[in-house]
């Protein structure tokens, strides 16, 4: 019988990208595989992974990702929704997902998002000048205007898109600056990802320290807070999961949920990884071309990569706030445990009176 649903996250282009941002984890992670930065993915990859994804589910999630995906070209994208289309006997329900840093989206590029129904997340930290602070291109120049072009092509056309930003310290002391620019400039979906650190370690100047993060949440829940009150609300990924968690709704962020989910990356050769965090040599579930989905879950089952993620450590088990928390990404742990515990500890008691009072008030 086939699952419900599966998603796949695609790399059609691997690592490769036209930005060189400072705090990038997956340039990082392939520079530590054995095999880096792939060729772009060849037809056969493609063809094998709509193939096996639409046998294997009834409904279908597609999310590309890189690297920058665009970089491959909108010709791949096209053939790829004509294959899936035309390979989709049984109806199945199709959904497209696209995470960019927005550098090549063009006209063509949104109006083909528009007619494919895919739902796009430009990464953009906040507000130019921010923005280009971490975000260059190789050659060390700014990239805040042409991401902002594409931004502007995408609304243009009336594709459908989000804002991604990657909280650092920076941004973490212009909370007031960053909200001001996003609702001036009608942005009312906003996702906001803690920087993550090398894996070598935190290094002598973190990106992002566990007391800006927690500064960064409670102003950023605040301005949040006033919105909603004032009947103009913002969607805030990470608020609006801590609303469904208080109305008893799982978290929709795997992230949020203590424990890592079933997923598959798929690498530009076809090489699955069970999450886009750890995408190294050690995580390899096997290859596209030559695997079936039960030898790829097989596999994540003999690493215990789901069965050992939840957070051990023995504070976690009596915190008061283990049930909204969950101890955190495996991503974002080390030896000592969630990197962000001590701003978990500090943003909690600060917002959860106002988190009831929304959650109360849309149960009713």
């Amino acid at each position: 019988m086939k699952r419900h649903h599966i998603t796949l996250m695609i790399k059609p282009s691997s690592a490769a990208c036209n930005l060189d941002c400072d705090y990038c984890f997956y340039h990082e992670t392939a520079d530590n595989r054995e095999v880096g930065c792939r060729p772009f993915m060849k037809d056969d990859v493609m063809v094998a992974t709509i193939t096996k994804a639409l046998a294997e589910a009834k409904g279908c999630t597609f999310a590309f990702q890189g690297g920058e995906p665009s970089l491959i070209g909108l010709p791949f994208y096209e053939k790829f929704v004509e294959t899936v289309n035309r390979l989709n006997k049984d109806g199945d329900a199709i959904n497209y997902a696209f995470q960019t840093n927005g550098v090549l989206i063009d006209e063509a590029w949104a109006k083909f998002f528009k007619k494919n129904n895919f739902l796009v997340g430009v990464s953009f930290d906040g507000f130019p000048r921010l923005h280009d602070m971490h975000r260059l291109d190789p050659q060390g120049k700014k990239s805040a205007r042409k991401v902002l072009a594409g931004i502007a092509q995408l609304r243009e056309h009336g594709a459908e898109f989000n804002i991604l930003s990657v909280v650092t310290n920076e941004l973490a002391e212009n909370v007031d600056m960053m909200w001001d620019y996003m609702t001036r400039n009608n942005h009312r979906y906003l996702q906001f990802i803690p920087c993550m650190e090398s894996l070598e370690g935190l290094g002598e100047k973190p990106f992002l320290s566990a007391e800006n993060y927690a500064r960064f949440l409670k102003r950023l829940f605040d301005l949040w807070f006033n919105a909603w009150q004032s009947g103009k609300p913002i969607s805030v990924r990470f608020f609006d999961n801590l609303v469904g968690m208080l109305a008893g709704y799982p978290p929709e962020s795997c992230d949020m949920a203590g424990i890592c989910s079933v997923q598959y990356v798929v690498e530009s050769d076809g090489s699955i990884y069970p999450c886009d965090f750890f995408c190294d040599d050690d995580s390899y579930l096997g290859n596209v071309l030559a695997d079936e989905f039960a030898t790829l879950d097989a596999k994540r089952l003999e690493m215990r990569f789901i069965e050992d993620s939840p957070n051990s450590i023995d504070a976690c088990a009596s915190c008061q706030w283990k049930e909204l928390c969950r101890g955190g990404c495996k991503r974002y742990r080390g030896e000592e445990g969630y990197r962000f515990c001590s701003t978990m500890l500090d943003f909690y008691p600060y917002v959860i009176r106002r988190f009831e009072h929304v959650a109360r008030t849309l149960i009713r």
